[in-house]
């Protein structure tokens, strides 16, 4: 009798929590202003609901002129809603221009930069449901445009000029949004076509304030942009092979994280680096099979982003670090403390809360740190940022998102 008892109080807590985490609400977040990169006037948040299979984690419904969204993660929807106002702005030009740069998607490119001719050009397959909901920017819907983005498969001759286009309008040339990646297969084959060049070279002038807006806040995404700017897929493909096999993993390890169908080329390339600059803290290793692991787009982007919050905190000199790897995130720690980083959208003082503030006062003891922090990618409840200070953790967030409530360097 007691053991039911105890089983049916365990679950109307664990009922009682979900529902209560279940409700949170935009305003809950507290978002800074910085998250925005300016106001849209296209792009709606609808809702937002925890992700049922993964607690700490938002997914959010956006609507805009174009079709709805469903977008999970915090960085996704701040990708998104950028991407929406690109979208817009163009769909708005287009039809002040004219037809220019929709008539600029030539069947053939005679006389281009590459001395060919003739050369046939086809658009990449869109992902239908807009209107739907598209799904995650590079979900599970992405199929016909995610084989494109496998291995060592080469870009066509659009590439050099649409990642031209993505960088001046701020966006990744690698989004997995379809409506996205049509406009710049347009723009691209009407340059090369020497079609709706006047429509495309005025096309920019009222674009500044979006283009202006960053993608990443990370130093090294920075770096790594400037990469994937540079560099086609086949590229990007070998240099981050050859990266890997420099830090010693394995081939077959490199091959199966490279052709991982939940990263971008510019997502693996990102990767790449974290593991370089986290390369002389012990036991780094394991980021990688567990970026392989990862088996839907949630895992990915927690491995991902947790990575990424590690690398842009160690030193320059990370000596007699150590980072250990566990279902709610990485411990990094140095000879003073540890810290507990975790990528979730959203931690309020429900079980998974709990269990994050459990596991940073229990490493700070086994390991024998004088101190103990919490660095969450994404939005804190205060009252759990106030419950954990009172076990002696101190809580960062919006760790992904750019100066003022990030960690600090360890």
């Amino acid at each position: 009798m007691k053991r039911k008892l105890g089983l049916l109080t365990a679950l109307c807590l664990l009922f009682s929590q979900t529902l209560s985490f279940g409700a949170v609400t935009m305003q809950d977040l507290r978002l800074p202003k910085t998250f925005y990169p300016g106001q849209s006037p296209y792009g709606k948040i609808v809702s937002v609901q925890e992700n049922g299979q993964y607690p700490g984690f938002l997914t959010f419904s956006v609507s805009s002129p174009h079709g709805n969204y469903l977008v999970h993660g915090l960085a996704n929807l701040r990708k998104c809603l950028h991407e929406i106002d690109v979208i817009e702005q163009l769909n708005a030009q287009q039809e002040d221009a004219g037809s220019g740069i929709a008539d600029g998607a030539v069947d053939s490119i005679k006389d281009t930069g590459t001395g060919l001719k003739n050369l046939a050009v086809h658009p990449v397959d869109s992902v239908s449901g807009i209107g739907k909901g598209i799904g995650k920017l590079g979900g599970r819907i992405g199929g016909a445009f995610r084989k494109k983005e496998e291995g060592e498969k080469g870009d066509n001759y659009l590439s050099a000029t649409k990642r031209q286009l993505a960088k001046q309008l701020g966006v990744d040339v690698y989004s997995r949004n379809p409506q996205l990646q049509a406009k710049l297969d347009s723009m691209a084959k009407a340059r090369l076509g020497g079609r709706g060049i006047v429509a495309v070279a005025t096309f920019f002038a009222p674009v500044g304030l979006v283009a202006s807006a960053v993608v990443t806040v990370s130093n090294i995404n920075s770096a790594a942009d400037e990469m994937v700017n540079n560099y086609d897929r086949t590229d990007l493909f070998q240099m981050n092979q050859k990266a890997l096999l420099a830090l010693g993993f394995p081939k077959e390890k490199a091959l199966q994280f490279l052709n991982h169908p939940y990263y971008t080329p510019r997502e693996l390339t990102y990767m790449r680096l974290y593991l370089e600059k986290l390369s002389r803290v012990e036991g780094y290793k394991v980021l990688l099979d567990a970026a392989i692991a990862a088996v839907s787009e949630i895992p990915a982007d927690k491995i991902l982003h947790e990575t990424q919050i590690a690398a842009d905190s160690i030193g320059n000199n990370p000596r007699g670090m150590k980072l250990v790897l566990i279902p709610e995130g990485i411990i990094l720690a140095n000879q003073d403390m540890t810290a507990l980083i975790t990528a979730y959208d959203y931690l309020n003082s429900s079980m998974l809360g709990s269990r994050v503030t459990e596991k940073a006062v229990s490493f700070r003891q086994s390991l024998g740190k004088k101190s103990a922090q919490i660095w969450n990618g994404g939005a804190v409840a205060p009252d759990f940022a106030k419950a954990a200070l009172a076990k002696g953790i101190q809580i960062q967030r919006m760790c992904l998102f750019g100066p003022g409530d990030t960690a600090s360097e360890i």
